[in-house]
């Protein structure tokens, strides 16, 4: 592994540690750290949502530690919720899942 793999590697430990930024939650059933965030959604939009009928969530976690990767429109189980993938990107180790569901 190269020295720029292993400063990836350490942030990835940092940003994923449950002291700092990470969390359990149940994905498909396995309990993974990861960070959830519905604020990102709001922040692309430029605010707050009125007559929200959908909600959407961030996911972010170690490629490894999530399911196989999926297509946009699968179904993927958060916290024991059904949300439909609507992106699905992987980086230097680490994946950004946007999860919508209709309310």
């Amino acid at each position: 592994m190269s020295a720029f793999q292993d400063m990836v590697r350490q942030d990835l430990d940092v940003f994923f540690d449950p002291d700092e930024s990470g969390e359990e939650h149940s994905i498909d059933g396995k309990t993974v750290v990861c960070v959830v965030d519905d604020q990102t959604y709001r922040d692309r939009k430029g605010g707050t949502e009125f007559a929200v009928s959908q909600s959407t969530v961030f996911l972010f976690a170690r490629s490894e530690d999530l399911p196989p990767r999926r297509e946009p429109g699968e179904e993927l189980r958060l916290d024991g919720v059904p949300y439909t993938i609507e992106t699905w990107d992987e980086d230097m180790g680490a994946s950004s899942v946007s999860l919508f569901i209709n309310v």
